[in-house]
């Protein structure tokens, strides 16, 4: 198998994700255990929506990076 490199923005999107999913499993488990009980109704909204934010932001800044890295090719002509 060929190994697929992994470049800064691939990584940033990753944890970009892993930041939204980890908001919302938060929030599920929370209202699972029956701790979203003693929370307000907008501290529970909070949650799930500030991972979103981080995970958008993450996203923006991660396009400031490049997908690849650029390989120069140099082409000889062989026209005489």
């Amino acid at each position: 198998m060929k190994r697929k490199d992994n470049s800064k923005r691939t990584i940033i999107q990753w944890i970009a994700f892993a930041i939204v999913i980890l908001g919302q499993v938060i929030r599920l488990v929370l209202e699972i255990s029956g701790l979203a009980q003693n929370l307000s109704l907008s501290t529970l909204n909070a949650i799930p929506l500030t991972g979103f934010a981080i995970g958008i932001i993450l996203i923006l800044v991660s396009f400031l990076f490049p997908n690849k890295k650029k390989r120069m090719v140099y082409r000889i002509s062989t026209k005489e």
